[in-house]
């Protein structure tokens, strides 16, 4: 299980670097401009079952995202739940 931390807007080649590694069982945790993705609820990490993804609640607030990314139901931590989930993993990986 491995914590995939991405910190790129989800339409980047780096997005499309995780997509290609992630496997099912990691989670992934979208932050600073990484979650942007709360914008576009089709994207494949929000339509796919295989891993976890969370949004850092820090950073949609200080993007304006955090009622877009609660009407479209999308997981959100803050920052005691981002320790969380590293606590939670063997392995991260940040992705810039």
């Amino acid at each position: 299980m491995i914590l995939h931390i991405l910190t790129t807007p989800p339409t980047s080649e780096v997005a499309q670097q995780v997509e290609q590694a992630i496997q099912a069982g990691d989670t992934l945790l979208l932050t600073e401009a990484g979650v942007t993705a709360a914008l576009n609820p089709d994207l494949h990490c929000w339509t796919q079952d295989d891993y976890a993804v969370f949004l850092l609640e820090e950073d949609l607030v200080a993007r304006g995202l955090s009622s877009i990314a609660a009407s479209h139901g999308l997981s959100a931590v803050d920052m005691d739940g981002f320790v969380a989930l590293t606590e939670q993993h063997l392995q991260s990986v940040t992705w810039y």
